[in-house]
C-alpha cells in the first residue's frame, strides 16, 4: 500500500473516530502526531501491557486523563500504524503483540518482591554520555558558515556532540534520526528533506540555542513544503503545485489555520482574485463551442484552457474558448476552410478581392470566435448554456447575412455576462467586413444562400427567399446594420478584464521598474544549489532571465519567446535570414563587447510603425545585476539540463523536457504559463511562508511588463513619446493601451519643476 494511501487512511480514522472521544483541538493534535510517527517510521510507545498513554499525551500535548479514557477508541488506529510499519520492516509484529500478553506472574514466572530489585546486566565499555537538554558551548568565537553541512558540523563540535550522541538525544525527544543520517548531513552528502528530518533540525536549533529556522535557511532548495502529501481530497498534481506555497510546518498547525492557508493559496496564488477570474472559472464549466478538426491544427478532442489561442498579453480573451464540445458538420467545416484559405493565402483566387490578410495567430483566433457563435446557436435552450437549439446540419455561414441572427447572439452574450464588452464590438465588425462590397467573403459567395434553411422563431421562409433572390442586397443590409450596431454597443461597452489589475501595486509604486525588479532578486535569493538540484537551478535561472530580458527589451511575448540564441564564439545568423524567419537573435557582439539582441522589424506585430522605419531593433544588454553571469551560465550549462536529449529548437528559452514532452520549444500558451508560474513562486508575497517579493501582486503574464516599463517612464518624464521608445510603439498606443498615468502623477511631476523656483529662492 502506498505511503500516501495509508496516510489518508489515518486522517480518515482520526476525523471519524477521534472527535467522538476527544475535543476537536485534541483530536487534531493526535492526528498530527500519528502522521509524524508515520513519516518518521517510529512505532507508538508501549508499556508492558498497553500503549504508553502518558508518553503519548506528553508528545501530543493532550491531557493524560482524557487520552486514557479515549484509549479503547484510538487503539485500533495505533494497531494499524504498527502493522503498517511492520510491513515496511521498521518494527516487528512480535513486539507489537507484547502489549496483549498477560503479565509474567500469570505465565508462571516467579514474581520478585518489592525488596528484591531486578538485576540489570551492565554492558561492557564506557558509560554512555548523559543527555543534557542545553549543553554548554566551548566559548570560542565562531563565524557563521554559508552552507548547511558546515554549519551543522561547526555547532556539533562547539557543543561536544557526536552523531551517535545527538541521535540518542533526538530519540529521547520522540524524533528518530539515526547517526548515519546525521553524519551524511554533516559531510554534505545528503540534506534533510522529510518532515521528520526538518522537525529534528528544529530540536537541534533549540538545543544549541540558535534562532528558529537557522538551519533551514541554509538548506538548498528548501522552499517546498514536505507535508503537502498528507492533504486529503486533492489530486497529486494539485499537491505538487501547493507544495511551493505552504509553510514547512503546515501539518503541525491547527486545522482551522491549515484550511485558512489552503483557501488563501488557492484564491490568491493559484487562480487570482479578480472578478474576471471568477467569471472565467464559472463559464469554463459549460462547454458549447464548435470545433473544426484538421483546420489550423485544431484537435478533435476536447482541449484544456492552456492550449487555446490567447490575446497578445497571454490571457484568454474569453473563457468560453476553453469550452469546445462538438465537431463541426462537414458542410460548415468546408465553409470555414474556404474562409481561412481566402484570408491567409499569399494570393487570392482568380475573381476574388480582399482587404487585409490574416496571420496564423489571427486566423486561429477568428476560427475560435466564430466557433463560439455557431456553438451558441446550436446549444440546447433548456441546458445550462441556454442556446437557440439550431440543428447542427442547418448551421451555415449563410446565416450570418441576417441581422436578427447577430442581434440574438450579442444579446445572448450580454445576458450571459451581464453587460456588453469590446468582444461584441469586434464580432460585429467581423460581420461588417464579411459583407463589405467588393472585398467581403460572404458577399463574393452567393452560393451560400442555397444552404440556408428556415429556423423557427428566427429566420422565416420569406427571409430565406429574399436572400436567395438578391444576395447583394441582403449583404448590404447586414453591412450597414453591423456598423451601426457596433457603434451602439461600443457606447455602452464595459471593461471586464482590467489588464492593470494584477500589477496595480507595481504601477502605483514611485518606481515601477524597481518594484518589479524585486522579483528577480527574490529568484536569486531562493536559487537552488546547482550541484545538488541541477534541473531546479536551471528552471530558476530561466525564470530570472525571462523577467530580466522582458524588463530590458520591452518586446511582446512572441518576440521574446521566439528569440534565437547564438553561443559565444559562433557565427551569428544574418539579418536577412532572421527577416525570412521573422525572429530575433541573441548573440555576442565583438565590437561592443556585450550581448546584443537583434530583431528585424518584420518580426514585430507593428512592423509598419513609424518607430522602426524599416530598420531592425538592436540593443546591447547591460552587464548589471549579474545578468551576464547568469546568461552565460544558462547558455553553457542550464539550457542543456532542460533539453536533456530532446532536439534543440534553437531558441533561447526552452521548456523542461519530460517523459511526456513532444517538443522543447515554447508555444504562446506554455510561455505564458511559465511566466505566470515564476510570478506565483517568486513574485506574490506569501504571509505564511515569508517568500515572495511584492505584497498585493496577482498572477499575470509577460505582456504586463510592457505596462510596467511605459508607466515607469511616464512617471519619471511625463513623455508619452519616450515611453513609446521603451516598448517599440507609438505615443498614441501608449496613451490608449499601456501607460497608467494618473492625474496625481501628472500633478506631482509638474510640481517638481515648479518647486525648483521656490528652492532657488
Amino acid at each position: 500500500m502506498p505511503r500516501t494511501s495509508f496516510a489518508r487512511m489515518l486522517v480518515k480514522f482520526c476525523q471519524q473516530r477521534a472527535p467522538t472521544v476527544l475535543l476537536p483541538r485534541d483530536a487534531d493534535l493526535f492526528q498530527n502526531w500519528l502522521l509524524d510517527l508515520l513519516a518518521a517510521r517510529v512505532p507508538p510507545p508501549l508499556t508492558e501491557r498497553d500503549y504508553d498513554w502518558h508518553a503519548i499525551a506528553h508528545a501530543c500535548d493532550v491531557d493524560h486523563a482524557d487520552l486514557t479514557r479515549a484509549g479503547p477508541v484510538l487503539a485500533p488506529g495505533l494497531d494499524a500504524l504498527r502493522r503498517e510499519l511492520a510491513r515496511r520492516g521498521h518494527v516487528t509484529v512480535k513486539r507489537a503483540a507484547a502489549r496483549r500478553a498477560p503479565p509474567s506472574s500469570e505465565r508462571g514466572t516467579p514474581h520478585r518482591g518489592a525488596d528484591q530489585p531486578e538485576a540489570i546486566p551492565r554492558r561492557r565499555g564506557p558509560r554512555a554520555k548523559p543527555i543534557i537538554e542545553f549543553p554548554e558551548s566551548d566559548g570560542r568565537p565562531w563565524t557563521d558558515p554559508p552552507s548547511f553541512a558546515d554549519a551543522l558540523d561547526l555547532h556539533m563540535r562547539r557543543h561536544g556532540d557526536t552523531a551517535k550522541h545527538l541521535a540518542r538525544v533526538l530519540e529521547a525527544s520522540a524524533t528518530q534520526v539515526d547517526a548515519t543520517a546525521l553524519n551524511l548531513w554533516r559531510r554534505g552528502v545528503k540534506v534533510p528533506r522529510a518532515s521528520r528530518s526538518l522537525a529534528a533540525l528544529e530540536l537541534i536549533e533549540r538545543r544549541y540555542r540558535l534562532p528558529p529556522g537557522y538551519f533551514r535557511s541554509k538548506l538548498p532548495n528548501g522552499d517546498r513544503c514536505t507535508s503537502a502529501g498528507t492533504i486529503a481530497g486533492i489530486s497529486r498534481a494539485e499537491r505538487r503545485r501547493l507544495a511551493w506555497h505552504l509553510p514547512h510546518d503546515f501539518d503541525r498547525r491547527p486545522l482551522r489555520e491549515r484550511e485558512e492557508i489552503l483557501e488563501w493559496v488557492k484564491r490568491v496564488v493559484i487562480t487570482g482574485t479578480t472578478d474576471y477570474r471568477r467569471f472565467q472559472a464559472a463559464a469554463m464549466k459549460q462547454r458549447y463551442s464548435i470545433r473544426f478538426p484538421g483546420l489550423l491544427d485544431q484537435s478533435s478532442q476536447p482541449r484544456g484552457l492552456y492550449r487555446f489561442c490567447r490575446e497578445e498579453d497571454g490571457s484568454l480573451p474569453d473563457p468560453d474558448l476553453a469550452s469546445a464540445a462538438l465537431d463541426a458538420p462537414p458542410q460548415l467545416a468546408e465553409e470555414m476552410a474556404d474562409l481561412v484559405q481566402f484570408k491567409t493565402a499569399t494570393l487570392t483566387a482568380f475573381g476574388y478581392q480582399r482587404s487585409g490578410v490574416w496571420g496564423e495567430e489571427t486566423a486561429s483566433q477568428k476560427v475560435e470566435h466564430l466557433g463560439l457563435m455557431f456553438g451558441a446557436l446550436a446549444a440546447s435552450p433548456s441546458g445550462a448554456v441556454h442556446g437557440f437549439g439550431v440543428p447542427l446540419e442547418n448551421l451555415s455561414f449563410g446565416l450570418l447575412v441576417f441581422p436578427i441572427v447577430w442581434d440574438w447572439y450579442i444579446q445572448w452574450r450580454e445576458r450571459r455576462r451581464g453587460f456588453y464588452t469590446a468582444w461584441e464590438v469586434d464580432m460585429l465588425r467581423i460581420a461588417a467586413a464579411l459583407t463589405r462590397a467588393e472585398t467581403g467573403w460572404l458577399r463574393q459567395n452567393p452560393q451560400l444562400a442555397e444552404r440556408i434553411r428556415p429556423i423557427p422563431n428566427l429566420i422565416t421562409e420569406r427571409d430565406v427567399a429574399a436572400a436567395r433572390a438578391d444576395w447583394d442586397a441582403a449583404c448590404e443590409q447586414m453591412h450597414r446594420h453591423g456598423l451601426a450596431r457596433a457603434r451602439e454597443v461600443q457606447r455602452v461597452a464595459r471593461i471586464h478584464r482590467d489588464p492593470f489589475e494584477p500589477i496595480m501595486v507595481v504601477l502605483e509604486a514611485d518606481s515601477p521598474v524597481a518594484e518589479y525588479r524585486k522579483i528577480t532578486e527574490e529568484i536569486l535569493r531562493l536559487m537552488p544549489d546547482e550541484k545538488r538540484y541541477p534541473r531546479a537551478a536551471a528552471e530558476a535561472v530561466r525564470a530570472f532571465l525571462m523577467l530580466r530580458l522582458g524588463l530590458h527589451l520591452g518586446v511582446r511575448q512572441k518576440n521574446l519567446r521566439q528569440l534565437l540564441v547564438c553561443p559565444r564564439g559562433r557565427l551569428p545568423t544574418s539579418e536577412r535570414r532572421l527577416a525570412e524567419m521573422k525572429r530575433g537573435e541573441l548573440r555576442w557582439s565583438e565590437r561592443d563587447q556585450g550581448w546584443e539582441v537583434l530583431i528585424p522589424s518584420v518580426a514585430f506585430k507593428n512592423a509598419n510603425s513609424s518607430f522602426f522605419g524599416s530598420k531592425p531593433f538592436r540593443l546591447i544588454l547591460p552587464d548589471l545585476g549579474g545578468l551576464y553571469h547568469y546568461l552565460e551560465a544558462y547558455i553553457d550549462r542550464h539550457r542543456r539540463v532542460l533539453l536533456k536529449h530532446a532536439a534543440d529548437p534553437g531558441t533561447l528559452f526552452v521548456k523542461t523536457v519530460k517523459l511526456t514532452s513532444k517538443d522543447s520549444a515554447y508555444c504562446q500558451n506554455t510561455f505564458y504559463e511559465a511566466w505566470r508560474l515564476a510570478i506565483q513562486r517568486y513574485g506574490i508575497h506569501n504571509p505564511y511562508t515569508g517568500r515572495g517579493a511584492i505584497k498585493g501582486l496577482l498572477p499575470h503574464g509577460p505582456h504586463n511588463v510592457r505596462d510596467v516599463l511605459a508607466t515607469h517612464i511616464l512617471k519619471k518624464t511625463g513623455s508619452y513619446e519616450q515611453a513609446s521608445y521603451a516598448i517599440q510603439d507609438t505615443p498614441e498606443m501608449v496613451a490608449k493601451h499601456y501607460g497608467r498615468f494618473l492625474p496625481q502623477d501628472k500633478a506631482a511631476l509638474a510640481a517638481q519643476i515648479l518647486n525648483k523656483v521656490w528652492e532657488a529662492a
